[in-house]
């Protein structure tokens, strides 16, 4: 009786890992993987691109002119920001089917941009406004390569789902079938 329940424990096990293992049938097509890393690559080659940009402004001469303090800290920010998108681009070239990476890096983007039209505000008034009308249609390019990693993500979302629902659905199967088996008595063995 053992041996069955062992049989059959395996074979559950097996279903499952079986299951999990083959595509979704009603999926749609994920994004190959050579648009995935052209993605990441287009949003890592606009950061590279508005770095050099963003090293011709000086906001601690715009404070001289009454700016506020403010601005040289969002500078600062705004190139270590562009350095990092760069970093989580690379990394995610690697590995890029990790999700939370993918979501850590699209928000890092997104606040990014916005962090960059309040320094853009500073730019226009206190130094050039050419350069600020020049980085923010820079910055407007890299918005194709966020909408489609966006839609990755959700692609990649949804593909997560349906496996956690495909094992789920197999595990209560095998639950099901595990929880029908009769008990097996145990016996009292003495030793005389």
């Amino acid at each position: 009786m053992r041996f069955l329940f062992a049989a059959l424990v395996c074979s559950c096990a097996w279903s499952c890992a079986a299951f999990q293992q083959q595509p979704a049938a009603a999926a749609t097509p994920r994004m190959s993987d050579p648009e995935i890393l052209d993605i990441f690559a287009g949003i890592s080659k606009h950061a590279a691109r508005i770095e050099p940009m963003l090293q011709q402004i000086h906001p601690a001469e715009w404070v001289a002119k009454g700016a506020p303090e403010t601005y040289v800290t969002q500078w600062q920010s705004a190139l270590e920001q562009l350095q990092a998108i760069r970093n989580d681009m690379s990394a995610l070239t690697q590995h890029p089917d990790r999700m939370q990476d993918c979501m850590k890096a699209l928000f890092r983007v997104q606040a990014s941009q916005k962090a960059l039209l309040s320094l853009m505000g500073g730019l226009r008034r206190y130094q050039n406004p050419a350069l600020a009308e020049l980085i923010e249609s820079v910055s407007a390019e890299d918005q194709g390569d966020l909408d489609r990693l966006q839609q990755y993500l959700l692609e990649l979302a949804g593909e997560k789902e349906q496996q956690y629902a495909l094992v789920d659905r197999e595990a209560q199967r095998c639950r099901s079938t595990l929880a029908g088996q009769p008990a097996t008595p145990k016996t009292n063995r003495r030793t005389q």
